[in-house]
């Protein structure tokens, strides 16, 4: 028996918010169901907190997509919209190491074109020739009918995550 969209988009949320900030969908995407931000900072002092010899920042902000059928077309307007979405977020400085901006998509079904599309996409960024950090796309969709998981090189690490949450549909 498939697992529904609302379910799927439910176990998601709990998932995300152990370590992310759920933020309110405010932008007028009908597509767009949730979004969650995560901010980490590392530091090195020596002798005191006022002595800093290193600050590194990571951020990464995950849209969810919920789609009946993912298409080729459906996928590239997403990942479009997500990305500028994302790209307007990020603020590189001297402080900066990483941003991460992931598209997940929660979909019935989904045809091979998008499916080849997501795989094949990748798109990284260095800010100021990598001293003020870089951005990497990640990508990800989840077939309910099937329960097949397409990804993209920089986002294999949620090929797991999405199967474990699916099984605990």
């Amino acid at each position: 028996m498939p697992v529904s969209r609302t379910r799927m988009l439910a176990k998601l949320d709990d998932a995300y918010r152990v370590y992310f900030d759920a933020v309110p969908v405010e932008e007028p995407l009908p597509l767009l169901a949730a979004r969650y931000d995560f901010h980490s900072a590392d530091e090195c002092f020596v002798l005191s907190r006022k002595v800093r010899l290193w600050r590194a920042e990571t951020h990464e902000f995950v849209y969810v997509f919920s789609v009946p059928e993912l298409s080729a077309e459906v996928y590239e307007t997403c990942r479009g919209k997500a990305l500028e979405l994302g790209m307007a977020r990020i603020r590189p400085h001297l402080e900066h190491r990483s941003s991460f901006i992931t598209a997940l998509f929660v979909c019935d079904s989904m045809t091979e074109d998008a499916a080849g599309a997501l795989r094949r996409t990748r798109h990284h960024k260095d800010f100021l020739l990598s001293l003020h950090g870089w951005m990497d796309f990640r990508a990800a969709a989840v077939s309910l009918a099937t329960g097949a998981v397409a990804v993209n090189r920089a986002g294999r690490e949620l090929e797991d995550f999405l199967h474990g949450n699916l099984e605990k549909c």
